[in-house]
């Protein structure tokens, strides 16, 4: 939902700067890649902070149990 509504908040933009400034598509075009490629990056950051953050959570959990624990385990 986010995504999408980021993308149609710049698209909308895009599409008044244009009307205004009578150079379509130009903004429209140029804002909606601007804002899918920026989507993207903070998607790409949001996952690797969460798979770092459940990464240490295994090690911890993994360091925590008892030695016959993991080795029944593996």
């Amino acid at each position: 939902m986010d995504f999408a509504l980021v993308v149609l908040v710049f698209l909308g933009i895009g599409y008044g700067l244009d009307r205004w400034l009578d150079t379509r598509p130009l903004f429209m075009i140029g804002l909606v890649v601007f804002s899918v490629v920026g989507q993207f990056i903070k998607m790409y950051f949001e996952y690797t902070a969460a798979m770092t953050e459940l990464e240490a959570q295994r090690k911890a959990g993994v360091q925590s149990q008892p030695r016959s624990t993991r080795e029944q385990s593996a």
